[in-house]
């Protein structure tokens, strides 16, 4: 029996007196790479060149050149390629039937600067002065002076960040492109497998 004035000790593990009074804080995300730190990066990565090209909404052909592109699966086949979201292209594809890629070759730095052109709103894209033929299954020009080209029926658009990446299945890889090296995209630079600058 405890005497008057005593405290009793109480068996079992201690208590924090300060356990659960602080409401955990958010979690620490460390800040993105400057833009111009992060472009600088990229630029060093090579990429091969393409023209994604398809019909826009009221059927006229358009196309823009594009490095971001890659091969997703072959089973089934799929190939990506992104683009800016809300940019007339990226307008284009999210309502396309279907759109071609062609791969450029080495002596087609005047079609890229072409389809990287700035475009001004009402501008058309006039590809007559490259070779190219309407694609069957896409309905999109394919540029057949290039290294190689397939046909794509959309498959997904994933928005990611200030671009989409659009997702196509192939239908077609088209067997009568005559370019012969590809034209490779690195430091700002159009430049080709041998080193010769564009």
């Amino acid at each position: 029996m405890a005497l008057p004035g005593t405290v009793t000790a109480v068996s079992g593990p201690a208590r924090d007196p300060w356990a659960g009074t602080l409401a955990p804080g958010p979690p620490l995300v460390p800040p993105s790479a400057p833009e111009a730190a992060f472009r600088d990066a990229m630029a060093r990565l090579a990429g091969g060149v393409a023209v994604v090209s398809t019909l826009d909404a009221v059927g006229r052909d358009c196309g823009i050149t594009v490095t971001a592109v890659s091969s997703v699966s072959l089973d089934p086949p799929l190939v990506l390629v992104c683009v800016r979201r809300g940019s007339f292209m990226h307008d284009a594809l999210t309502v396309a039937d279907g759109w071609a890629l062609s791969m450029l070759a080495d002596d087609q730095v005047d079609l890229a600067r072409y389809a990287a052109r700035h475009r001004a709103p009402g501008d058309r894209d006039d590809f007559s002065r490259w070779a190219h033929r309407r694609g069957e299954a896409s309905g999109a020009l394919v540029l057949t002076g290039g290294v190689a080209a397939v046909e794509c029926l959309p498959s997904d658009v994933v928005d990611a960040g200030d671009h989409a990446v659009c997702i196509g299945r192939v239908v077609v890889a088209a067997d009568d492109t005559t370019g012969e090296r590809p034209l490779v995209y690195v430091d700002r630079a159009y430049t080709s497998l041998g080193g010769t600058p564009g």
